[in-house]
């Protein structure tokens, strides 16, 4: 169930890009990327917007009924992981079901568009990313924002996920899924924490395009514009290291000890959240 429930969280993803696509090129009058064979930029004309939004709608409504049917046999406990925090949700409690196919999507959601701004803050800048359709794809999807400093951007995700843990413990109190907080001090200490768990995404983004970077090193994958952008972007956010003596003869040893660093920076940065988080409940 759990892995249905990532399938569908990367489907209602999609389909979110999707329309968020559909809306901006029906609101401009300039071509808009998509995604298209080989890696290149397809055209389209303007088309309706509404149906991925609604189709998208049906999934996060109907899943609940399927994981409440299908979860409540198999007795899974369906699972909300926040990095410093896991909340867990009976299946049985209709109410609570729904509150975690919203809260899930959010949060796959939330993920990708954190990940989408280290992305632009990253490809600012390069030689050639503004006619590189994957930078140009990021800029849509991400929208106004892609004005902004990079400071700003780069503080967004804590200031948005702290809040929304004000509303999200609201919700879980009202569905009885977690007792009444003595004070609202103590879920301000806990909206801080959760505001730097908005981080760990990165570490993820960071390792894919390391591992990437890697293989495109020795191994050739083609003139695709994708490969070069993830390339380049890669290159810039290992160029601290580069610094170190970390090659030796043909062999470069920089994207290992980067993939070591977000290692133990994820793994020791969960333990350190969690025992924050911990600290902040007292």
């Amino acid at each position: 169930m759990g892995f249905l429930d990532l399938i569908l969280n990367i489907t209602g993803v999609f389909l979110w890009i999707n329309w968020r696509m559909r809306v901006v090129a029906s609101g401009s009058k300039h071509r808009v990327p998509e995604w298209g064979v080989a890696s290149r930029p397809v055209y389209r004309p303007r088309m309706k917007g509404w149906k991925p939004l609604l189709l998208l709608l049906l999934i996060l409504l109907g899943r609940p009924f399927l994981y409440w049917e299908v979860g409540t046999t198999a007795q899974w406990t369906a699972m909300l992981k926040l990095g410093a925090v896991s909340i867990p949700f009976r299946p049985d409690q209709l109410v609570a079901i729904h509150l975690f196919s919203w809260a899930s999507f959010i949060q796959a959601l939330l993920s990708v568009y954190i990940c989408l701004i280290l992305l632009g803050i990253l490809g600012k800048g390069i030689h050639g990313s503004e006619n590189n359709f994957v930078h140009r794809t990021v800029q849509l999807l991400v929208g106004f924002l892609e004005n902004w400093p990079a400071l700003f951007r780069a503080s967004l995700p804590g200031v948005v996920a702290a809040p929304l843990w004000f509303i999200f413990c609201a919700a879980l109190e009202w569905a009885q899924i977690i007792p009444g907080q003595e004070s609202w001090k103590i879920v301000f200490h806990e909206s801080l924490v959760v505001g730097l768990c908005a981080y760990l995404p990165w570490c993820h983004l960071l390792a894919g395009l390391i591992f990437i970077y890697f293989l495109n090193s020795y191994i050739y994958m083609g003139p695709s514009p994708l490969w070069n952008y993830l390339h380049t972007i890669t290159r810039k956010a290992l160029s601290p290291l580069y610094l170190l003596p970390l090659q030796i003869s043909k062999i470069d040893f920089t994207p290992v000890a980067a993939m070591a660093i977000i290692f133990l920076i994820h793994e020791n940065g969960v333990r350190f959240l969690s025992a924050l988080f911990t600290f902040a409940m007292r």
